[in-house]
């Protein structure tokens, strides 16, 4: 609800306005020329905008960890133990000193909203008592939706480069998001694309498996989508090392889900008391729907120009080829077309990192305006944020994706 309503009022008087001058004479009946509009102060309503699930949860958790420089966000992590074990009573054993840590490092993205603004428009004629919505409010209100919805959507995607058949499409500038955190080097994630590295570090070389989380199919051997199931869930959620608190689905699963339980248990949702949402219970982890979780199904409902860079809808892809020993826990046929479905993900929501520069021209903030060269009325304004958002322990989280009803 926004100022933006008093702008397009009197855009659409002005319109009607010349109209009638057009087409009638008077240009106002006897009601119009003596009667106001029922317009209320400072609402306008958002028709646009969804909130993000997922993201609400992470600044809930405790994600949220402020960048105050550097080069890269760096994260030491333990890949490999100290020499040791069971020997026969004085024996002699050879002392070796090796390697037992790495670490992964991330770039912050930086996201701009733009606002522009028509001075004449905003202080002319859109102020006042007669300015019962001020426009340049509903444009900075906007403006900061915008940038929660670019990185609610862009949190189930990837930020790495192309590379080859591996990476498909260049995202280096988006955030590190779940598609590329919950991968095994090996297998494609829900958006076709094959992840060697997190981070900068190879997964599966000096460092072994210790980065990865390996990519559940749910769908059938020839590709297409597979009746959605608890067993599936089940076994995924188990497959974390450390138990997820949060499962996030889009609606389409999430109505699926519900139509498989029993009609006596179908009220049974619980709520999240520090979010106050309800979700269904599986274990130690509540089931939520976020609206900007891509969706085979629900894809195309939302508003379209929601994302001006990212698809929201997945699309169909060729599976890697894949040995028995790889296709063995991620159940994916070996080159083969998928249809990536409903995507479900169980995530650990205190393993991630949500970092926000500190810098205040970063930190969700405006820039002063700046005037227009050549327009004696125009200016503009950017909200700017410098921030990525990523995993510090892939194997605790999972992405499940090719469920169908």
């Amino acid at each position: 609800m926004f100022s933006v309503l008093r702008w397009l009022t009197a855009f659409w008087a002005y319109q009607i306005v010349s109209a009638f001058t057009k087409f009638s004479d008077p240009v106002f009946d006897q009601i119009s020329a003596t009667t106001l509009a029922d317009l209320r102060d400072d609402i306008v309503y958002d028709n646009f905008f969804v909130d993000s699930t997922t993201l609400r949860k992470l600044r809930l958790s405790g994600a949220l960890d402020e960048y105050a420089g550097g080069t890269i966000m760096q994260t030491p992590f333990q890949y490999q133990r100290v020499n040791g074990g069971a020997i026969a009573p004085g024996s002699d054993i050879t002392v070796m000193q090796k390697q037992i840590l790495a670490a992964t490092g991330f770039v912050p993205k930086e996201y701009i909203e733009q606002i522009p603004v028509n001075l004449w428009q905003v202080g002319v004629i859109n102020s006042g008592p007669a300015a019962k919505v001020k426009i340049i409010d509903a444009y900075m209100t906007n403006a900061v939706q915008a940038a929660n919805t670019d990185l609610g959507i862009d949190i189930f995607r990837h930020g790495q480069a192309s590379s080859g058949s591996a990476i498909t499409n260049n995202r280096v500038i988006f955030i590190n998001g779940f598609s590329e955190a919950m991968n095994d080097g090996v297998n494609n994630s829900w958006d076709g694309n094959v992840f060697v590295n997190y981070g900068g570090q190879n997964r599966n070389g000096a460092i072994g498996n210790t980065l990865n989380s390996v990519p559940i199919w749910a769908g059938t051997q020839t590709g297409a989508t597979g009746q959605a199931t608890y067993k599936v869930l089940v076994e995924a959620y188990l497959n974390c090392v450390q138990e997820p608190d949060l499962g996030i689905c889009n609606k389409a699963l999430y109505a699926y889900l519900l139509e498989r339980l029993e009609p006596k248990q179908r009220f049974a949702e619980e709520q999240d008391v520090n979010m106050g949402m309800v979700g269904i219970r599986i274990m130690n982890a509540l089931i939520m729907v976020d609206k900007l979780c891509p969706s085979t199904k629900y894809g195309q409902l939302l508003p379209s120009g929601l994302s001006q860079t990212t698809a929201i809808k997945p699309t169909t892809f060729t599976s890697a080829t894949l040995t028995a020993t790889q296709n063995a826990i991620s159940n994916l046929p070996s080159a083969t077309t998928i249809n990536p479905g409903e995507p479900f993900f169980w995530i650990r929501s205190k393993g991630w990192k949500v970092r926000p520069t500190n810098d205040p021209e970063y930190n969700f903030n405006f820039t002063p305006w700046i005037r227009s060269q050549t327009n004696a009325d125009n200016v503009v304004g950017f909200f700017k944020v410098g921030i990525n958002v990523y995993c510090v322990s892939p194997r605790d989280n999972e992405q499940i994706y090719g469920f169908g009803f």
